[in-house]
């Protein structure tokens, strides 16, 4: 939508009556459009990297910097060509090395309104830095402290750069019409560090409204449906997407449904955007009929058709122990342009108890700072159960037993409260399958958290493989492995997805299941009848996503390994026709593990 244009015309649809309605909508003159860059990654800047205390006046709009050095960003150093696999526009400037504290200025122009903006800086930052528009302070980043900053403050802790979108509010009263001066002190943890980085986007839009959360999933075939979930603090009258192609004018209205979170203020809503194009690009907003009130414009795209293009996906779990470890792990998929990422529960480690619900708040605000691109897109997300999802760990737990459990839906909701609250999918019971066209399935289960393995759901899952027989890459998802890395061979849940799913995956043609819950990374060698078969499954991940590790089994002594390492990873999966590929990424970005079955009737 061009707002610099006199009138807009929007296509709205109302979901419940399905009229179509035109609204002539006046635009505010001098706005900028979605956003306006006033300094981009790649910008010049001026910098002192001289190990010089410069006190305070160099990060006055009129302090003299004609004799500092200039070069374009990104700036920094890094060993050998580690630069070249950092955001783009990569390193472009090497800076003197082993310093605790580097000095930045860039001067930029701004002609337009002061009222109805908001200012947006995203970054490019190793380690932390401190920013100054016009010679005031107007944020720091995460990993720099408290209290006064000068020469010589270091950063809380390494990081390694990458891109971090809409990192602190900024009062906009600091903007100035004419010329401007952001002043930057960017400082590592230690002066041994192995490299520093800046980059900085500042950016203008309209004052918009950000959301307590938000994330995308399905609830049917991806390649023509997206499910769009966010968070107020508070109920909304207002319920409703605006949305269409990205690079198109016209846009649709779908309204979606509410309901309180529970144990919060908050309240959670949802829109199921239907009829999509496959392979498509769309951009969105949650929309407010109110100036202001209305998100900025995001972005999300359509599965594919066929698989006739590399699709691209992440799997792991045990996601959050440890909001950095998490953040960094999510970080290293986006570089990898997902389709989306799969989880295969322990979420947020709150243990469906009241007293974490902090810990899901913050689970959201990293997936809202990591999984957007720089360009708006969200990567959705698919979340399978796990025992933390779980009052007790197990749906016997708490002392409930076997005679405790009851097959309904609040019984459920009562154990698991938080995971049947939040997520669109799968819902009730806690497993279900979503189906990609009619090449590929991913299938959630549940190792006896909400309910049991055997019995009904055991059931449930051959019908599911038995309908999805002619589908070439079928994944099952679930938490508790059935060949554990780090936990005793002989597991209560382990033996029972041994016992009553096992068959089934080798009797449908099951190649690779996603196992997770050792904290630790393993891949096992093709299994079929409980030994090393060359037409056996492998079992692969066990769950290190984000949380701390444990000490793994030896693969000389285990039978069933052929990797096992305690590293917090990521497994990019890419599937395209009738191949399958694996590369297992550590959370430095490095390759640590790289596997390629044979295509199926080979």
């Amino acid at each position: 939508m061009n707002i610099h244009r006199a009138i807009m015309h929007l296509t709205t649809t109302a979901a419940l009556s399905g009229a179509v309605l035109f609204l002539s909508l006046p635009v505010l003159a001098g706005l900028p459009a979605e956003s306006d860059v006033l300094i981009d990654f790649d910008a010049e800047w001026r910098y002192h990297d001289g190990d010089e205390d410069l006190g305070t006046a160099w990060k006055q709009p009129d302090y003299d910097d004609s004799d500092w050095s200039e070069g374009p960003a990104l700036l920094g150093y890094a060993p050998g060509n580690r630069g070249a696999r950092w955001p783009s526009p990569h390193l472009q400037t090497r800076l003197q090395e082993s310093l605790i504290t580097y000095y930045f200025r860039k001067e930029f122009e701004y002609a337009g309104r002061t009222d109805g903006v908001r200012l947006r800086l995203d970054q490019i930052i190793d380690d932390g830095a401190i920013y100054y528009l016009n010679g005031e302070e107007i944020g720091r980043s995460e990993l720099m402290p408290d209290g006064e900053i000068g020469f010589g403050t270091e950063a809380d802790r390494f990081t390694n750069p990458s891109v971090e979108q809409d990192v602190f509010e900024i009062d906009v009263s600091h903007l100035r019409e004419g010329r401007n001066v952001l002043a930057v002190m960017v400082a590592n943890h230690t002066a041994g560090s192995s490299d520093i980085c800046l980059g900085v986007r500042l950016s203008i839009t309209k004052d918009v409204q950000k959301p307590a959360a938000l994330y995308l999933t399905w609830q049917r075939d991806p390649t023509t449906t997206m499910t769009i979930q966010w968070h107020t603090e508070g109920p909304d009258d207002e319920v409703m997407i605006e949305y269409g192609p990205r690079g198109g004018e016209d846009l649709s209205r779908t309204e979606g449904v509410s309901h309180p979170m529970v144990f919060s203020d908050r309240h959670i809503h949802t829109v199921e955007l239907i009829d999509l194009e496959p392979g498509s690009n769309y951009r969105f907003r949650i929309y407010r009929s109110e100036q202001g009130q209305s998100s900025r414009f995001y972005a999300f795209r359509t599965m594919p058709a066929e698989a006739d293009r590399p699709i691209r996906f992440a799997a792991g779990g045990d996601t959050r122990t440890r909001k950095a470890w998490m953040e960094q792990t999510n970080r290293q998929a986006v570089r990898y342009d997902l389709d989306f990422i799969v989880w295969g529960g322990d979420l947020a480690y709150a243990d469906g108890r009241e007293e974490n619900l902090y810990r899901w708040y913050e689970w959201f605000e990293v997936n809202y700072n990591t999984l957007i691109d720089e360009d708006g897109r969200v990567v959705p997300i698919i979340v399978g159960i796990g025992n933390h999802e779980i009052r007790g760990g197990r749906y016997r737990g708490e002392g409930r037993g076997e005679e405790g459990y009851e097959d309904t839906d609040a019984f459920r909701e009562d154990i698991a409260p938080y995971y049947f609250n939040l997520f669109a999918f799968p819902g009730h019971p806690g497993y279900g399958t979503l189906d990609f066209g009619d090449y590929m399935s991913i299938i959630l289960l549940d190792t006896d958290h909400a309910g049991p393995v055997h019995g009904k759901q055991a059931s449930w899952l051959e019908e599911e493989l038995t309908d999805r027989q002619d589908v070439p890459h079928l994944f099952p998802v679930y938490h508790i492995p059935a060949y554990p890395s780090a936990r005793d061979f002989s597991e209560y849940v382990s033996g029972r997805v041994r016992q009553h799913w096992v068959p089934l995956f080798e009797q449908y043609g099951i190649r690779v299941a996603f196992e997770n819950h050792d904290h630790t990374y393993k891949r096992t060698v093709p299994i079929r009848n409980n030994e090393e078969h060359e037409d056996g499954i492998v079992y692969i991940g066990d769950g290190a996503w984000g949380v701390g590790l444990r000490e793994v089994h030896s693969v000389e002594d285990t039978w069933y390994l052929t990797r096992a390492e305690s590293v917090r990873h990521l497994i990019l999966v890419t599937i395209q026709d009738q191949s399958q590929d694996y590369k297992v990424i550590n959370e430095d970005g490095d390759l640590i593990d790289h596997y390629i079955p044979r295509p199926p009737n080979q």
